[in-house]
């Protein structure tokens, strides 16, 4: 029996609208305007997934030898045209933990395509109610997906120097504790963090249980003030 989940809707956040339930997704599952794409690694997406969903090759869009920034517009496009995704396409994103789906929402959100919903419970609740999967890859028909950058949804360089040391700005750290301490650089050419910064790692906001989800808004809130993120500040996340 799958775990009970009260709904994104009475979970206390602000915009519960940015989920879909199980539910939702069963009931438009064939729907032609609605795009499932499976952001967890390839592999595991090739071991079973969602009917109908696609997979990603590279579920973080990055771009360059350094791997280090989004892809840039027109190959962003690219990749989304690949997936069967068009301007006027609902993209349910679905994971397994709430790592990789909320990066597809932001990438989407960033270059100006709001219809993306990530999907709560994502694939551990789909299978625990044993809803259709599938080992099958669907047929892609490309889609036509044109970018429009949104510079809000972005923290430039200059930008986060401007903000080190600034009373009204809370840089907030959610990498690993071996990331802040710098004992863990991922390849890149200086460890540590940035000045000033709060850490916070992204674990901290989800309910760890049989199906991971994002803790109710009380939780969350509660969680922001005590690290002094609160609603008057700028925060900017990294």
């Amino acid at each position: 029996m799958a775990q009970a989940i009260e709904p994104p809707e009475k979970r206390g956040y602000t915009h519960p609208e940015f989920f879909v339930t199980t539910d939702w997704l069963g009931a438009h599952l064939e729907d032609p305007g609605v795009r499932i794409v499976d952001t967890d690694r390839p592999d595991a997406y090739q071991r079973v997934h969602i009917k109908n969903a696609v997979g990603v090759s590279d579920n973080f869009y990055k771009s360059g030898p350094d791997r280090v920034h989004v892809q840039g517009p027109e190959e962003f496009a690219r990749t989304m045209e690949s997936l069967g995704i068009s301007n006027d396409t609902l993209v349910i994103a679905s994971d397994s933990d709430l790592h990789f789906a909320p990066r597809l929402f932001w990438a989407l959100n960033y270059y100006g395509h709001s219809k993306v919903r990530v999907l709560d419970g994502g694939f551990p609740k789909w299978f625990a109610e044993r809803r259709p999967v599938t080992r099958a890859t669907p047929a892609i028909r490309p889609g036509r997906f044109t970018p429009r950058v949104r510079p809000e949804w972005i923290a430039t360089k200059e930008h986060v120097i401007s903000c080190i040391g600034g009373s009204g700005t809370v840089l907030v750290d959610v990498r690993s504790d071996e990331e802040w301490t710098g004992e863990n650089t991922r390849g890149t050419k200086r460890g540590g963090h940035l000045p000033g910064a709060v850490h916070l790692e992204w674990k901290n906001f989800v309910a760890w249980n049989d199906i991971p989800v994002l803790k109710s808004g009380d939780e969350i809130r509660s969680i922001l003030e005590r690290h002094g993120i609160t609603k008057d500040k700028n925060v900017v996340t990294y």
